[in-house]
């Protein structure tokens, strides 16, 4: 309904003019737009858009902040949830390298070309109550030590070639121990470095001294130097 701006009457849509009063009913509506009206609409318009941009980039900086800040609560939040586990772990194996210190079972290595060989040291073991298998296996450990440490191009000896040596155990004069050792030319490991099948040369003297050390020297000398005090197996 158009409704005529001298009256108040209402026509109807179609109507020019108003079959009330007979005024014009859309004289205001073909007006040009004023320039002052333009401008305004224009800058209506304007302020809109100005608006709507200023929105979108608000809006975008809550959100690049919002991330920033969840990812640097879950950063922080990270080594904390690690670290109990991370030092319970450390504590755990501190406690299994002292138990293994207390119940005497510390590792030697004597590495030659990248090969390692390791000794396990025995320090509760009595080294002045030993059997002649514990002899003989404290002096063959000292004995792989040495040779996979100076023997770069033969093959490593390893537990299992305790029969490359034969060992005579006596006691001298002074109650000691002395061990004779000499390469069993017919055991698997020496005929795999081409030893002389019809020889048995003695390699060392050991002896285990009154205060229980492992010595090495000579027979019927007094110049005995002590290699180990702790019992030690290969």
């Amino acid at each position: 309904m158009k409704k005529c701006p001298q009256c108040g009457f209402e026509n109807q849509p179609h109507n020019q003019f108003c079959k009330q009063c007979g005024a014009k009913l859309t004289a205001d509506e073909d007006q040009p737009m004023t320039r002052e009206a333009a401008k305004e609409k224009n800058s209506k318009r304007k302020r809109k858009v100005i608006y709507l941009v200023i929105a979108i980039i608000l809006i975008l900086i809550l959100v690049l902040f919002g991330i920033a800040q969840a990812t640097g609560k879950h950063s922080s939040k990270a080594p904390a949830s690690t670290s109990p586990k991370t030092e319970k772990k450390a504590s755990s194996t501190a406690k299994k390298a002292s138990a293994t210190t207390a119940t005497a079972s510390s590792t030697e290595a004597s590495a030659s070309s990248g090969r390692q060989t390791a000794i396990q040291t025995m320090p509760d073991v009595n080294t002045k109550n030993l059997t002649t298998q514990q002899v003989n296996k404290w002096v063959f450990a000292n004995i792989m030590a040495d040779w996979n440490k100076n023997n770069t191009g033969e093959p490593p000896l390893t537990p299992a070639d305790q029969d490359a040596f034969i060992f005579n155990q006596s006691t001298d004069d002074q109650g000691c121990v002395e061990i004779q050792v000499q390469e069993n030319h017919q055991s698997a490991f020496m005929k795999s470095i081409h030893a002389d099948p019809e020889s048995t040369p003695t390699i060392g003297w050991y002896r285990i001294n009154a205060q229980g050390y492992l010595q090495q020297g000579a027979p019927g000398s007094d110049n005995w130097n002590t290699i180990a005090q702790n019992y030690q197996e290969p």
